[in-house]
């Protein structure tokens, strides 16, 4: 009896233990169905994202008895500094500029290669050389905090360093140059930036197996060009997108019930130092083949609004040999040069000629007292600075400067005078060796005479280029280009498409241009004297180009068929003896001997062509062009008659050097001015630009005195100016707005100039 409940209490007891064992089995399979309901939320570890990876969490769903994934990813994008806001409503704007405090808000750090992470593992974790599972975004987080700080750190180390021990901070204020580089906050006007977005892995598409942070195209380009990363493919039509440059490569392909999906990865070393991407804001446009030009007013930062066309030149489109050509078509040029760009002929003497088109009409884009140069290339041509020596074409541009034309065409003293004071030093500061404050120097004087070219050829004041003091706000007064007028227009979203008034219906309709009694599309709102500057400087430039295009492509003078010819009545009243237009350039050089020309020898070529050449045949043309148009009388043969027998009139009367014979200008420019003993106009305010030669660490330097950082040049936009005066403007400040910026070599423009603002959503790996 005993035996027999012992039994059953053994049974009973094991019985229980199995029971036992089979609740807690069934109860833990249960948690494990409820728990594995939660779909992703393995993919959301350390390993994958970084710091990232404490956003995740698991929301229990009473409704589909099921725990739900959510975490935080980044929305990506670029805009200004001072920028607080942002895609993502109600959520705090990042910005990735290198800190401390900015690696800690977006969860990144400055380590970008695997290969380090890989070294960091234990044994056990090194078994597979080949892991692979971080998210792409997090390696671009990363490459945007090293850009920022690697290029901040490495300027401030070209401040401290001049191959001495001791710094020349202290010497550098007088000189009128800022002891430190500018910050970020006083002078950046593009910065990458995220927010983080609250996420469920429930949206995640099934063939997704890691988060993804979001941005739109446009931010991925202008991002892209940031880093230094240049588009090889981009097409499409099939979807298919790579880039590569600076060590880092970017794949990108459609994904099914996504969209686009790019992954960034590293391939090689990074550098940003020298080659950083100049941080303005204009680079949003350039790298899409968008250039906007000194007639530029407002336009809108976010640039929401495509252009269609290019309407007027507040911008060029340089993206392919197409939008080249139409581009060159609303600048005025004739059918032929239409014809060049679209047969591929030749199209670049020591570089291209959409080099030549883009420096002579861009903004500057340089950030005064820094040291980065480059920019995205916004044409189809790659940029070679080894193949020419911009400093030797300065050098001949200056020689030929100093002759006149033979046939006396005036010139405006003050400008020639002016011209020639930014020649010479310029030359100056390039001769002297390639220190830091050599450099600074040199590139404040290209920031001067480019503001002064840009008085000339605008008609507007620049903004006063005040020096910065010691002690004071370095990046106030930073940025060189004029500023906007007070007046927005009425469309803010639009860039080059200005309002439409009722009363230009008509014109529509009809066809007729009338009288402009609105801000023109694009453009800066202009009195009539700026308007008519505008349209010589357009006359002037068409003629150009297509001057040399034709001596290009056809390069023998003695043609029967010529593009441009001088007016008969000038030739028998023309001081140059030579009967014809052949017979003025029979010693001239040509492109041909510009080819065969050994390095030293090109540059002096190519300028003795430009003067002695194409000088000669753009001048009596632009002109002849201005007057028909003033004339109204632009399809008539008569008017056309009329215009050439004004126009000679006009040059036999100019032994006054009067302008007045090439364009409508007050008398008071027939007064010359007086130049001192070293060719420098005395009425200009020489004495503002003396300077004395000090020495700082053993290196000579110019020290300009208190005057020249204080007092500011005449402003050169109420000269009136000859058509003379337009084209050497124009060849000048080609050559200094090259100085001043750089390509990369193997970076050229991918045609994508309509996805300019474009805000469709694309995703990083």
């Amino acid at each position: 009896m005993a035996d027999d409940s012992q039994t059953e209490i053994v049974v009973a007891a094991a019985a229980l233990v199995v029971s036992v064992i089979a609740f807690a089995a069934t109860l833990m399979q249960c948690l494990q169905q409820y728990l594995g309901s939660a779909r992703g939320y393995s993919h959301c570890n350390p390993k994958v994202m970084g710091e990232w990876a404490q956003t995740k969490s698991r929301r229990f769903s009473l409704k589909e008895l099921r725990f739900e994934v959510q975490f935080d990813a980044p929305v990506i994008f670029v805009c200004a500094p001072n920028n607080k806001k942002g895609p993502v409503p109600e959520a705090d704007v990042f910005k990735l500029d290198g800190t401390e405090g900015s690696l800690r808000d977006t969860w990144t750090t400055l380590n970008m290669s695997q290969r380090k992470d890989y070294e960091d593992r234990n044994r056990k974790e090194r078994i597979h050389t080949s892991d692979n599972e971080r998210a792409s975004w997090t390696i671009m987080l990363s490459a945007v905090q090293c850009m920022e700080k690697e290029s901040r750190e490495w300027q401030e180390e070209e401040f401290d360093y001049q191959g001495s021990p001791s710094p020349p901070r202290a010497s550098l204020p007088e000189l009128g140059l800022p002891p430190t580089p500018p910050t970020l906050e006083q002078t950046h006007t593009l910065v990458v930036a995220l927010q983080k977005k609250r996420k469920s892995w429930d949206t995640m598409p099934a063939n997704i197996t890691k988060p993804y942070a979001t941005t739109t195209m446009c931010h991925l380009i202008e991002m892209l060009a940031a880093l230094g990363v240049y588009w090889k493919v981009f097409d499409r039509i099939s979807d298919r997108y790579r880039a590569e440059g600076n060590g880092f490569m970017v794949l990108g392909d459609r994904v099914n019930d996504l969209g686009l999906l790019f992954s960034f990865q590293v391939n090689g070393m990074s550098r940003f130092t020298r080659n950083r991407v100049i941080p303005v804001d204009e680079v949003k446009e350039l790298c899409f083949g968008w250039v906007p030009t000194i007639y530029r007013s407002t336009q809108d930062k976010r640039r929401l609004e495509i252009p269609l066309d290019v309407l007027d030149l507040s911008s060029l489109q340089l993206a392919s040999r197409t939008e080249i050509s139409e581009t060159l078509t609303m600048i005025g040029c004739n059918n032929n040069v239409t014809k060049y760009f679209n047969a591929n002929r030749r199209f670049s003497h020591l570089f291209s000629l959409s080099f030549e088109i883009l420096a002579m009409l861009a903004q500057t884009f340089h950030i005064e007292d820094t040291l980065f140069t480059f920019l995205p290339n916004p044409t189809p041509d790659r940029w070679d600075r080894k193949a020419v020596s911009l400093p030797k074409l300065l050098e001949a541009f200056e020689l030929n400067f100093k002759e006149e034309l033979t046939n006396r065409v005036p010139r405006n003293r003050t400008i020639v005078n002016r011209l020639k004071h930014h020649m010479e030093t310029i030359i100056r500061q390039d001769r002297k060796d390639g220190t830091v404050v050599e450099t600074l120097l040199r590139f404040r004087a290209l920031h001067a005479a480019l503001d002064d070219t840009d008085e000339i050829l605008t008609g507007r004041k620049a903004a006063a280029r005040k020096k910065p003091e010691q002690g004071g706000n370095v990046g106030a007064n930073l940025d060189p280009r004029p500023l906007s007028p007070a007046k927005t227009l009425e469309r803010i979203g639009t860039l080059f498409i200005g309002t439409t008034k009722k009363s230009d219906v008509s014109t529509k309709r009809t066809g007729l241009k009338k009288p402009v009694k609105r801000d023109p599309p694009g453009l800066n709102k202009e009195t009539e004297e700026q308007q008519r500057r505008r349209e010589i400087v357009q006359d002037v430039l068409r003629s150009h180009i297509q001057e040399v295009l034709r001596l290009l492509n056809e390069p023998d003078e003695r043609k029967d068929q010529q593009t441009l010819r001088v007016p008969e009545q000038n030739r028998g009243r023309s001081r140059d003896p030579s009967p014809s237009v052949s017979s003025q350039f029979d010693d001239v050089p040509t492109f041909e001997n510009m080819d065969g020309a050994s390095p030293d020898d090109r540059q002096h070529i190519m300028m003795d062509v430009y003067f002695k050449r194409v000088r000669r045949l753009v001048v009596p043309h632009a002109t002849q062009s201005t007057d028909n148009r003033r004339a109204g009388r632009i399809n008539s043969p008569s008017g056309r008659r009329a215009s050439i027998d004004s126009q000679s009139s006009a040059i036999r009367s100019t032994n006054d050097h009067s302008p007045v014979a090439l364009v409508s200008v007050p008398p008071q420019i027939t007064e010359e001015v007086a130049e001192g003993d070293n060719g420098h106009p005395t009425t200009l305010g020489r004495s503002a630009n003396s300077s004395e030669t000090v020495r700082i660490n053993g290196v000579a330097a110019e020290r300009p005195s208190t005057t020249a950082i204080s007092t500011p040049l005449p402003s050169l936009a109420g000269e009136a100016v000859s058509h003379d005066d337009v084209w050497c403007t124009l060849v000048f400040r080609m050559i200094c707005w090259l100085m001043l910026h750089d390509f990369n070599k193997l970076d050229k423009q991918v045609v994508k100039s309509e996805l300019l603002g474009s805000r469709m959503p694309v995703y990083i790996s």
